[in-house]
């Protein structure tokens, strides 16, 4: 197989900028891709106002309370899983014939993270912005403003990266369904939040991404200190350490994505 001319980091960059340009225009100019990303914040804001108890925090109802950071950050995995788990195994085709042209594996990885990271806080900005129209949260102090976003726009992006890396493992998007069925699964029962399990089943939430998301709302609202028959070990954690462990669980799986596209075309690059 033919052997190309070793990559510099200046010609990663180069594809990084050119590919990123390139996913944006198509975002804004596909209907197709455009209208679900806009459409997501305020379909989930209205089954928000339809769902929720908006004086939860300020009554301190913490099953109320509960459901609403439930809803919130969920609904933020969701969207990232879903703007990104088909993204690369429905272009196999073109990316195999540009890795064979030249094309580095990392900086098409980073410029599909770049893109939908970018979709992804956004959406979520919206999500939490529009929340405060119908939850008085009643944070103690000012940072709640800045931490809980933050939790739900790291959220997004690790589901993202989950997402991204999903869609490396298959060759087909169709046979993505039940994972991501899976996933969503996941982040439903394993978030740490309606649910309190024990044991070995409870080990999976420190990997899920939702559990961490809540825990940053739970610490900023001090939801433990209600009521002594109510606590949540993650809810007593740093909010900025849930926050740290979103952003770790977010770079762990771009890496991953990069790494199995790179071994996949790795016979390419010789």
């Amino acid at each position: 197989m033919k052997r190309f001319k070793r990559r510099t980091p200046r010609m990663n960059a180069q594809h990084y900028r050119v590919l990123t340009r390139r996913y944006f225009r198509q975002v804004f100019t596909c209907p197709g891709t455009l209208l679900p990303i806009l459409l997501q914040a305020p379909v989930m804001l209205v089954v928000l106002l339809l769902a929720a108890d908006g004086s939860a925090f300020v009554n301190k109802s913490l099953t109320q309370a509960n459901v609403v950071l439930f809803m919130l950050v969920v609904m933020a995995a969701l969207s990232g899983i879903l703007n990104s788990y088909r993204e690369i195994c429905k272009e196999r085709e073109v990316l195999g014939r540009e890795v064979f042209g030249g094309l580095d594996t990392t900086a098409y990885v980073l410029s599909k993270f770049t893109v939908l990271a970018a979709c992804g806080a956004a959406q979520s900005a919206l999500l939490f912005c529009g929340s405060l129209l119908l939850v008085d949260f009643a944070f103690p102090d000012a940072a709640g403003y800045f931490l809980c976003p933050a939790a739900m726009i790291l959220t997004n992006l690790a589901m993202t990266a989950i997402g991204l890396f999903l869609s490396a493992l298959l060759k087909k998007q169709e046979s993505a369904i039940l994972p991501v069925l899976l996933l969503i699964i996941m982040q439903v029962v394993f978030c740490d939040s309606l649910i309190q399990l024990d044991g070995a089943a409870g080990l999976i939430k420190y990997v899920t991404p939702a559990a961490w998301g809540t825990a940053v709302f739970g610490a900023v609202c001090g939801l433990n200190e209600w009521t002594p028959f109510f606590s949540r070990p993650l809810y007593d954690l740093s909010p900025l350490f849930s926050l740290l462990a979103l952003a770790a669980l977010t770079a762990l799986f771009v890496l991953l994505t990069a790494a199995k596209l790179r071994r996949t075309y790795r016979r390419k690059d010789q």
